[in-house]
């Protein structure tokens, strides 16, 4: 993802841009309240109209899930809950909810183990979501910025070293922080990871359906897509393995 995405981010937080509407918030409410009287079906329909309709929030995912998870549809129960954590990867009832769903799945896969380093990256990126990083990037540009005025200012000189040092430093957590805001935008936006809709996909060892059988997936297994071929999917799962399937038996996230 470019870094001008992120600075349009930085902006819209900086100036305080309003992100959501009267009708949004009338159609969501109208959604809460089927749910609330357990009408799950019309409360589904009602949330997807606002999916649809380009709306994207951590609650509006989450309380589709919430549906989805009533109505015993538990592969798109963690479709949404999905994409909430995408939005919100600091949100616990979503991480608790998101567990919940997983357990109902029947695969079980083992992952396998990460490099120290790129455990370390996400676990750092999922502290906050992306606007928080964002809004803590900007915080240091700005403290930066007066630190340094500060120093180039004052005629005092324990002063003016105590600005230099300090701004130089704020100016650097400034840099190491747009990169990490950045990251977490990317994957916020990300669509290379997918849900398993379908009943019980055999995966193939390449994009035809005369192809060698390799394993089987089914109905909630989340999925990573590696490559896409002419409706065909390569897609990678937790262990390691990778095959293809087609594309109209996932949804991405």
């Amino acid at each position: 993802m470019k870094s001008n995405n992120l600075v349009v981010l930085l902006l819209c937080i900086l100036f305080s841009l309003p992100v959501s509407s009267a009708e949004y918030t009338s159609a969501f409410d109208s959604a809460n309240a089927a749910y609330l009287k357990k009408e799950y079906d019309k409360a589904i329909e009602l949330y997807e109209q606002i999916v649809e309709a380009g709306q994207q929030a951590p609650e509006l995912y989450f309380n589709l899930g919430n549906a989805y998870y009533q109505t015993g549809d538990f592969a798109h129960a963690i479709l949404n809950y999905e994409r909430a954590k995408k939005l919100a990867p600091d949100d616990e009832d979503i991480a608790v909810n998101l567990k919940f769903a997983n357990q109902k799945t029947e695969d079980k896969i083992e992952a396998a183990p990460e490099m120290f380093l790129v455990e370390l990256q996400r676990k750092i990126v999922s502290l906050m979501n992306e606007s928080s990083w964002a809004l803590l990037c900007i915080l240091f540009f700005v403290l930066g910025l007066a630190l340094l005025a500060i120093f180039i200012s004052s005629r005092n000189t324990a002063v003016k070293k105590v600005g230099f040092y300090l701004g130089a430093a704020s100016l650097a957590l400034f840099i190491t922080l747009f990169f990490i805001a950045n990251y977490s935008y990317s994957v916020s936006r990300s669509h290379d990871e997918a849900i398993v809709t379908g009943a019980s996909v055999t995966v193939l060892g390449s994009p035809s359906e005369s192809s060698t059988k390799l394993f089987i997936l089914h109905k909630g297994s989340k999925v990573v897509v590696t490559e896409e071929n002419n409706g065909w999917l390569e897609v990678k799962i937790a262990n390691g393995n990778v095959g293809w399937i087609k594309e109209t038996l996932v949804e991405k996230i």
